[in-house]
């Protein structure tokens, strides 16, 4: 289950993406990018190219210094200095540096009033700020600019829907997204943010996200969220994901990513490794230290699981996932008590995650509980009801209390789900006596 917060690279994909408005000058990657520009040294669209390149690789500094180079050659040309100014507010977006997006963005004023204020708007998203990126949009019926009039349009519109999306009001991103995605069905940008929507409601995201990657197979963005939507730890899920860290080697949401998809498919010694990538970029961040100890655990080092989730537990006391972890460590180590006081408290950081209760519920089978096991499911079958694990959860504490009918029925109701493994719960019910 999703959370209704909007994660990390989503918030940030407007610094991550920026096509042309023909949508044909898509990045093939660095290296070319780099000849294309030192081949035309006095060609703004080419350093536009490459500064673009080198921030969806990662590589910001050098890619302000290049945007920068760039900007000088586009006397006379106010639609592509205007392009190569958003660029630099997105490239400090990618930065995660407000205060300086913001101060880009307001240098476009005179020359580009509307660009200027979508630019705005998209520099307090960043930070989650529905309200002034409202007002931002706002501003662009008081403007009579006609530079970049089809970008505007079409990003402008993506922010408005972005705004929905912050607010709950699902409905309504839903439809902006489509109408951006009518404006521009050449450019990749609506079709990533729609398609990331749809996997966090529930909807068929994968139709959205490859037509992302169809237009766009080198932006890291878009093959991030391939990769989650598809089925974990399959070939094509973790294809997308390497595809991803190899455009941006240290995209740890990536690399995350990837270690998880790793471990589902039984590759630890792949999952290891880029455990061990994610925390040499990243060694103090809440998320790297889960999935460090999400592949310990996957490892059948309990210890070493349970130090990677107290340390991240530490780092971030809120972080429901940290305390999942603990959980599922002290549940390995037979630490049963331990193990259901750490996920009611997993739980009780984000209600939107079923996962607690169904892992509680299963440790307690484990342990022998049945009473607390069939309370921890009841809970998550009451709370989501179309998640097929928690129906399963139910039915191996019905079964290990001896309640076959029970059982039976709930496998039958978790067959009716659309995330439903049909076949593992066929051979549950087969064991029921």
């Amino acid at each position: 289950m999703q959370s209704r917060t909007i994660g990390l690279a989503v918030v940030t994909l407007l610094g991550v993406l920026f096509t042309t408005s023909t949508g044909s000058a898509q990045e093939s990657g660095v290296t070319e990018a780099r000849d294309r520009a030192h081949a035309n040294a006095a060609s703004a669209e080419a350093s536009l190219t490459y500064g673009r390149a080198l921030r969806r690789a990662g590589h910001e500094a050098e890619a302000l210094t290049e945007l920068r180079r760039g900007l000088n050659l586009t006397a006379g040309h106010p639609d592509l200095a205007a392009k190569v100014e958003w660029e630099i507010a997105r490239t400090h977006i990618a930065k995660r540096d407000f205060q300086q997006a913001l101060a880009e963005c307001r240098t476009m004023e005179k020359s580009t009033p509307a660009a200027a204020h979508v630019c705005a708007a998209e520099s307090h998203l960043l930070w989650r700020r529905g309200t002034e990126a409202t007002t931002e949009l706002g501003e662009l019926a008081k403007t009579k600019d006609n530079v970049l009039a089809s970008d505007v349009r079409y990003f402008a519109k993506i922010a408005a829907a972005r705004v929905d999306e912050l607010e709950s009001r699902d409905g309504d991103a839903e439809k902006k997204y489509g109408e951006a995605i009518t404006m521009s069905p050449e450019r990749p940008e609506a079709y990533v943010y729609q398609g990331t929507m749809f996997r966090r409601v529930g909807k068929d995201a994968l139709p959205s996200l490859r037509k992302a990657v169809e237009l766009d197979a080198h932006d890291p963005i878009a093959q991030l969220e391939l990769g989650r939507a598809l089925t974990p730890g399959s070939s094509d899920s973790l294809a997308a994901l390497e595809r991803s860290v190899s455009e941006r080697p240290t995209f740890t949401d990536a690399l995350r990513a990837l270690a998880e998809g790793y471990v589902t498919a039984h590759r630890l010694a792949d999952a290891k490794k880029t455990a061990e990538s994610v925390l040499r970029i990243a060694p103090n961040d809440v998320f790297s230290h889960v999935v460090a100890g999400r592949v310990a655990l996957a490892d059948g080092k309990t210890d070493e699981a349970l130090k990677e989730g107290e340390t991240s537990v530490k780092l971030m006391p809120n972080a429901a996932s940290g305390k999942l972890l603990v959980a599922d460590a002290y549940a390995k180590k037979g630490e049963i008590d331990l193990a259901t006081e750490a996920y009611q408290a997993a739980f009780g950081l984000d209600h939107s995650d079923p996962t607690p209760l169904v892992n509680a519920a299963e440790a307690c089978v484990a342990a022998g509980r049945p009473t607390s096991a069939k309370a921890f499911a009841r809970r998550a079958t009451q709370d989501f009801a179309s998640f097929a694990p928690a129906w399963v959860a139910l039915g191996d504490a019905l079964a290990a209390d001896k309640d076959a009918a029970g059982a039976r029925t709930a496998y039958e109701s978790a067959k009716k789900s659309k995330d439903a493994d049909v076949a593992a719960i066929d051979s549950k019910l087969a064991k029921l006596k």
